[in-house]
């Protein structure tokens, strides 16, 4: 095998080597580049590429929409007085919109944990527990939950409490529900917000990890959608006249 020959570029202009190994010397072979072609015969030749097309985009003939005189009598343009009532009536909402984001990102952090969890409810072989352990399993997983978010410090516009309603003690596989407590401050006081979690373990078809799933979902599509919805709706108002 022939070695591959090293080239210096003499000139001024950028340059692209094309080398190939592998090829025997008693072999034709032709090799097409972007930048150039190559010919081998009986010995291992190399030919310098080099940008013959020196265009620069100076040279091209710009086109700039905003020159576009045609465009003039279909634009309107707001005033400097309607931008800024617009604009101070966002900023008097502009307490709220932080605290309904933070809201929202609580209750995603909610949802996307229930979803995280499920296939280590899949893993977990439920049938050899009694129903009662598997919901006292799954409840011990969202209690920790809302402890983080208690005692989580990132969220300074709004404070997070949670209350858990206590079970029905005749019926061992009673819903269980959680109230959300949000509190947050505004220019026109404290606002306080309730947002029920409901986990229907009375849903509960069998004693299977499908079934302990469906009810996460059906918490899922029922209470922290609505929510998410609703508080992402309202996060739009000071942007309507």
């Amino acid at each position: 095998m022939p070695a591959v020959k090293n080239y210096h570029c003499e000139s001024s202009e950028s340059c692209s080597i094309v080398s190939v190994t592998g090829i025997s010397s008693n072999s034709e072979a032709t090799v097409d580049s972007s930048v150039g072609n190559s010919s081998y015969g009986d010995t291992t030749t190399c030919s310098e590429a080099t940008y013959t097309d020196k265009t620069s985009c100076e040279s091209k003939e710009k086109y700039s929409p905003c020159k576009d005189l045609s465009l003039k009598d279909k634009c309107l343009t707001l005033t400097q007085t309607d931008c800024n009532r617009l604009v101070k009536k966002y900023n008097c909402s502009r307490e709220e919109l932080l605290a309904i984001s933070d809201i929202i990102i609580v209750l995603n952090f909610i949802k996307n944990k229930l979803i995280a969890v499920q296939p280590n409810v899949v893993i977990r072989d439920t049938s050899k527990y009694p129903v009662s352990d598997n919901i006292a399993w799954l409840e011990c997983f969202i209690d920790t939950l809302f402890c983080v978010l208690r005692k989580n410090e990132a969220y300074k516009i709004i404070k997070v409490k949670e209350c858990k309603l206590v079970n029905d003690e005749d019926v061992y596989t009673s819903n269980r529900t959680y109230i959300i407590e949000i509190k947050y401050n505004t220019k026109c006081g404290e606002v306080c917000n309730k947002i029920p979690l409901t986990f229907n373990w009375s849903q509960l078809t069998n004693n299977t990890s499908k079934s302990y799933n469906g009810v996460l979902n059906s918490t899922i599509s029922s209470d922290l959608d609505t929510e998410i919805k609703a508080y992402q709706a309202k996060s739009t108002v000071p942007f309507l006249c």
